[in-house]
């Protein structure tokens, strides 16, 4: 038991480090405030679980759905996000977006990190 609930920590560090640098990449908690953008809170949490238990632990789409008790669908909005988009959206440059906001941030976030060697 102590091997699992060792992995599970150790996702759930990761999420929360990708949810604080999503946050920080959309320009910190106040330009949320501006943008009127606080609803994505609840989705970037689950953006930034997704993202970590794909490409940390290599699991699939049906395998985090049923952990996270969420759809496949909404596992793939998350992993198929063009994260380029959402920052061109949040910069400005582009008036609307089709992507899953969340998922891009959580993917900018989770590759800035890996780049860092912080995950």
């Amino acid at each position: 038991m102590p091997v699992v609930a060792e992995v599970k920590g150790n996702v759930d560090r990761a999420a929360r480090k990708v949810f604080d640098r999503a946050i920080d990449v959309a320009g910190g908690l106040r330009k949320l405030v501006e943008h009127r953008n606080l609803t994505w809170l609840p989705s970037l949490a689950e953006a930034a679980y997704v993202v970590v238990m794909k490409e940390v632990g290599g699991m699939t789409a049906k395998a985090i759905a049923a952990e996270l008790g969420i759809t496949e669908a909404t596992v793939r909005n998350i992993t198929s996000s063009d994260p380029e988009e959402v920052r061109r959206y949040l910069s400005g440059e582009l008036p609307d977006l089709s992507e899953h906001v969340a998922g891009g941030l959580a993917k900018l976030a989770f590759g800035q990190l890996r780049e860092e060697g912080k995950i």
